[in-house]
């Protein structure tokens, strides 16, 4: 018989870590299997009510607070997760398993190289090398990437030396395996989809009754935990930079727990674009919203925004703007570019570029008949998630 371990340590109440372990926990419960399935997960994922499982093949542990101290700490990376991993091979030991899946394999790389696990691993890597480029065109920028880069090489070259690691997958992104693996010389680099989930909406959440959003208005949301990478200091740039009468016919609606240090940023820029453009509705919702009322956001939104800056791997907001079949405006760097490029989801702009997100959203707020997104149906067959699952369980 089989035994599985499932290792996640960033299962928290926001974030897509918590999506995909939810949706393993209840295939796995209406797919039953003679393999033995243990989730191991962090300390805080105990609190969460959907981590439970009735299937009888599977376990849900967690580390304990002081097994999971070192990773709190304010220790460096390299240091906290020498502490994590001997702690995870303790239970790989305990529980006898066969393989260990690693929900996140990025800060372990230099580990796995190192060690010598009793059993296999295959991992989920979310921020390859290849998709590292250079925040702005400055030459020092251009320094930094080509170094930051060779480093995240070398780490995943060392990773490889281990045997015992038979597959790292990586998101949304054939270019990238294929390039890893004939770059390090290797077949371990492998493909999964990333998953679109499909939640309920909340019933009678109706998003212009509940904020005064006029019928008439082209709502732009943002959504997510909203920090730096998300970008709405240069959307609020680019649409104050709108006509009074399109500025009247527009809404930025920002949905999602703004981080401290973004606090700041925001609140100069939100008191920028009062005084230029008052006739922008801009309304904050700051606060973490459950999955069905995220649906409804997307659902009543006019066009979704996926601008973000300094951020190249998957993103499971354009599997939801999908579903709903809402148009985006995406950055055109990074997976996120070429998917909304190939699959005709919306248009794509320079994040840093707050003319270019103006233009874009022109084009919403002006055509009568959008052609906007052309083959979202066809994207969310592609990242079910049944295949993302089977992928990376190889059922």
């Amino acid at each position: 018989m089989m035994r599985i371990i499932i290792c996640d340590i960033y299962v928290k109440l926001v974030g897509h870590n918590l999506g995909h372990i939810q949706n393993i926990l209840r295939f796995l419960e209406q797919n039953p299997t003679e393999t033995e399935y243990v989730f191991l997960l962090n300390p805080e994922a105990k609190a969460i009510p959907s981590i439970r499982t009735s299937a009888k093949n599977v376990q849900i542990t967690f580390f304990t607070d002081e097994e999971f101290a070192p990773h709190l700490s304010g220790m460096s990376l390299i240091k906290s997760t020498h502490f994590l991993w001997k702690t995870i091979m303790k239970y790989v030991s305990d529980w006898k398993a066969d393989r260990l899946i690693l929900m996140m394999v990025d800060m372990f790389q230099h580990t796995i190289g190192s060690s010598r696990p009793p059993c296999e691993i295959t991992g989920i890597m979310f921020n390859p090398y290849p998709r590292v480029i250079p925040a702005e065109g400055t030459f020092r920028s251009k320094q930094q990437t080509a170094v930051t880069k060779a480093r995240k090489m070398f780490t995943s070259w060392w990773m490889l030396r281990n045997k015992k690691l038979k597959k790292v997958f990586i998101f949304n992104d054939r270019q990238t395996v294929k390039t890893m693996n004939e770059t390090l010389g290797t077949k371990i680099f492998t493909y999964l989809p990333d998953p679109v989930y499909d939640y309920p909406s909340r019933a009678g959440l109706d998003i212009r009754a509940q904020y005064g959003i006029d019928a008439d208005k082209k709502i732009l949301l943002a959504f997510g935990m909203i920090d730096s990478k998300k970008n709405v200091v240069n959307l609020l740039k680019g649409l104050q930079e709108l006509s009074a009468e399109e500025a009247t016919r527009s809404c930025l609606l920002v949905v999602g727990k703004i981080r401290d240090e973004y606090q700041a940023p925001l609140a100069e820029a939100l008191a920028e674009a009062k005084q230029l453009r008052p006739e922008l509705q801009v309304v904050l919702e700051s606060r973490f919203v459950d999955d069905d009322e995220m649906e409804s956001f997307v659902g009543q939104s006019d066009v979704i925004s996926l601008a973000y800056i300094n951020f190249y791997s998957s993103s499971g907001v354009i599997g939801l703007a999908s579903r709903h079949n809402k148009p985006i405006i995406a950055t055109k760097y990074g997976v996120v570019g070429d998917h909304t490029r190939e699959y005709q989801l919306g248009l794509t702009v320079d994040g840093h570029k707050p003319e270019e997100i103006k233009e874009a959203f022109q084009y919403f707020l002006h055509t009568q008949k959008i052609e906007y997104p052309l083959k979202a149906k066809q994207f969310v067959e592609d990242h079910t998630s049944e295949a993302f699952i089977r992928t990376l369980l190889e059922l």
